[in-house]
């Protein structure tokens, strides 16, 4: 099968660390509330000239790996040190998905990482054969009590927001993926109250001079609500919804371009960027190609990793910053097709490879940059990769019978055109070095796949329409580093 060259770093230039499983993100503090800009955002590769090829077969190995380290995420205690009353919600947390794989952030379990990881099990059901039915079923289990729609309790904030909003854009996606991969509706409520959550919050978070931190979920719900609309004929209206929450986004991203290359929270501009294309352009077809040519130049490329955070800990979210850029990056390319699109693409598959090399090569998981240990792996930052990187990867062929596309998979609803690079185009190759960085207390190879290429598809694999549902728990927040 056909596969796209990705852009290379050198396996003695990254230690390992791979994508894991869902995530958890805990809500911002008031500090977060500042639009900050980190490093550098050169769209360029490390600068050594070795390419990784990642092939889909590789793609689905390593979602396979990550699926099965979400299982060892999976809370199986009532009582959990951050999990109690203080975190929100006075209920039993077995079931739910833990933050991050040791540190402070154990402490956190959290919805949303509990709604990716029900995407990333039944993601592991279709493409590699593998069930997780009793992990599922704890998972849902653990929403009934912590649900994403009331997420906004543990960003105490008086009601629904930007927390149980992007919450919510997972909620739904976990609800079509499972229902796809096992035709059981016995979940239908939750993906529907989630769904009614956004349609009647998300755009109250857009206005003029709102923040990334509110439009970025904002957009996210948004194409996870026209999602829905789609796959649910009964609920076909609220695609008509999603798509003016979606119009809003893009007058807030068209009153300022430069909002697209900023960074806030767990999100940067990439991500209403997104949200703008899979709601209101899905309502607008005609106007997709104009306005990703006139704003997709304006995204952020690869954000620089190659310094310590401040603080330097597991609040370090380059990772996450740099999944949203691949996104929409990988979106952008898919739009414009492969000639057009070649920037965007060759951008993507750069950040996609960095990522991957980080990649713990026994687990798949990434931590939150190559500034933190293999042993700081963060769930929800490996769902990222998941999402929005290794199932670029996978191929129609692989996926025709998967009923990815109809979940929302890959196949964001974006058509593709020829977008894809094939392998025997060779290597795309950039000079520009200065991102390879090690893990500081790491050694060894590479790990997870040696090789990342994208299928040429003409339909993406799009998971992004489905997802899980939302973010929960403690009141551990993450501190602004600028």
């Amino acid at each position: 099968m056909n596969s796209r060259v990705l852009l290379g770093v050198s396996a003695a230039a990254f230690a390992t660390t791979v994508a894991g499983a869902a995530a958890a993100v805990p809500p911002a503090t008031s500090a977060d509330r500042v639009t900050t800009s980190y490093g550098s955002r050169s769209s360029l590769a490390p600068s050594l000239p070795i390419h990784i090829d990642l092939t889909a077969a590789e793609a689905l190995t390593q979602i396979g790996k990550i699926a099965a380290w979400d299982v060892t995420m999976q809370s199986t205690a009532c009582a959990m040190p951050d999990a109690g009353p203080d975190a929100g919600f006075d209920a039993c947390t077995a079931g739910g998905v833990i933050e991050v794989e040791s540190g402070p952030g154990n402490a956190i379990i959290a919805s949303d990482n509990t709604q990716e990881a029900i995407g990333i099990w039944n993601l592991d059901k279709t493409l590699n054969g593998v069930a997780y039915p009793t992990n599922i079923t704890k998972a849902f289990d653990f929403l009934a009590t912590h649900p994403g729609y009331d997420a906004w309790q543990v960003a105490m904030d008086p009601g629904p927001d930007y927390y149980s909003v992007y919450n919510c854009g997972w909620g739904v996606r976990a609800v079509m993926l499972y229902e796809k991969t096992t035709g059981d509706m016995s979940h239908h409520a939750y993906g529907e109250t989630c769904a009614q959550h956004i349609a009647a919050n998300a755009m109250g978070l857009v206005t003029t001079n709102a923040e990334l931190l509110n439009v970025g979920p904002a957009g996210w719900g948004a194409s996870g609500l026209w999602r829905w609309g789609d796959t649910y004929s009964e609920d076909a209206a609220m695609k008509a919804t999603a798509a003016t929450i979606g119009g809003a986004v893009k007058t807030w991203i068209e009153a300022f371009p430069s909002r697209l290359a900023t960074e806030e929270w767990a999100m940067t501009g990439a991500a209403p960027y997104y949200g703008v294309i899979e709601s209101y352009m899905k309502e607008n077809p005609s106007e997709l190609t104009a306005w990703v040519t006139s704003y997709g130049p304006m995204l952020g490329g690869w954000i620089d990793e190659s310094m310590p955070a401040n603080p330097n800990d597991w609040t370090d979210w380059r990772n996450a910053w740099n999944g949203w850029n691949m996104i929409a990056q990988f979106t952008t390319a898919d739009v414009l097709g492969a000639t057009a699109g070649a920037t965007n693409e060759a951008t993507a598959t750069s950040i996609l490879a960095q990522l991957v090399a980080q990649a713990n090569p026994t687990t798949g998981a990434i931590p939150g940059s190559q500034q933190r240990p293999s042993t700081e792996a963060e769930s929800w930052i490996t769902a990222y990769l998941v999402y929005f990187g290794l199932l670029q990867v996978v191929d129609d062929a692989t996926s025709a019978d998967a009923g990815a596309k109809d979940a929302g998979e890959k196949d964001s609803g974006v058509t593709k055109k020829d977008a894809s690079v094939s392998k025997d185009a060779g290597a795309i190759v950039f000079p520009d070095a200065a991102q390879a960085v090690a893990h500081p207390a790491e050694t060894g190879s590479s790990g997870g796949c040696s090789s990342v290429g994208r299928g040429n598809a003409e339909a993406p694999y799009s998971l992004l329409g489905l997802g899980l549902p939302v973010a929960f728990y403690v009141r551990r927040r993450r501190t602004a580093r600028r």
